[in-house]
């Protein structure tokens, strides 16, 4: 369990890294067609509004960081733009600008993923880690640990998995999963005449995943574990579990 909570540790310390800025080549100029855009001294809404850019004036775009971008007014005033205003505005050649969904993209591109979740099997709980990595758009392999504990026993899951996911760039995307592995008890020390027992197993998942940034994503998952025990018997465990993933690209 000690390494299962260092694990963890260093997941959620990874989740504290800051989203890089992402930078233009150069200034694009585009012209406000809606009644008005709003200019905050920062990227995000929790900052303060210290100007209102009429229709038919022209910013030039400087920096674009997530979904806020950094802009330069006539003015010579420089505040952040929302992605959702910055679509309501038009090229110089009077075309509305198109703006590349970068949380999608970069979904698209990401590589490595380590999550952390908790839940339940078969009412007993469970922590898990799972390290993955991505093949191909809609398909990922992961390596997964378990540790459940009961009244009675404990349990260790080790498995790997196939991933499928149909609609990766989806914000809310399904999938679903296959594993194979190996699946350990051991009783509790009062448990008298209890043995230890170490058996094949495999299970299939369903599930979804919810990005709540270019690198955070909420996951949710079902899944039917079988455990061969031995020749003429055969447990079945039903698992629920929720947690987050950090993407690496």
């Amino acid at each position: 369990m000690l390494s299962l909570k260092w694990l963890v540790a260093l997941l959620l310390a990874g989740c504290m890294v800051a989203t890089t800025a992402h930078s233009a080549d150069e200034a694009v100029r585009v012209q406000v067609v809606e009644p008005y855009l709003e200019l905050y001294t920062g990227p995000g809404r929790g900052y303060p509004i210290t100007q209102v850019i009429e229709r038919g004036d022209f910013v030039d775009i400087l920096l674009r960081k997530t979904d806020w971008f950094k802009v330069r007014t006539a003015q010579n005033r420089v505040g952040w733009v929302s992605r959702e205003q910055m679509q309501a505005t038009v090229t110089e050649a009077g075309v509305p600008i198109r703006l590349r969904d970068e949380q999608a993209e970069d979904v698209r591109k990401r590589r490595f993923e380590a999550s952390f979740s908790g839940g339940q099997l078969e009412g007993d709980a469970i922590m898990m880690v799972r390290a993955g990595y991505r093949f191909h758009e809609n398909l990922t392999g992961e390596s997964v640990l378990g540790q459940a504990s009961g009244d009675l026993s404990s349990s260790l899951l080790a498995y790997a998995a196939v991933l499928s996911e149909p609609f990766p760039e989806w914000q809310l995307s399904p999938f679903f999963s296959m594993g194979l592995g190996r699946f350990y008890n051991t009783p509790k020390a009062t448990l008298v005449g209890g043995t230890k027992t170490e058996s094949n197993m495999a299970n299939v998942g369903l599930g979804a995943r919810y990005h709540l940034s270019r690198r955070l994503l909420v996951r949710g998952d079902y899944r039917r574990h079988v455990v061969f025990v031995d020749e003429s018997r055969i447990n079945e465990y039903n698992e629920l579990s929720l947690g987050i993933s950090l993407l690496f690209y």
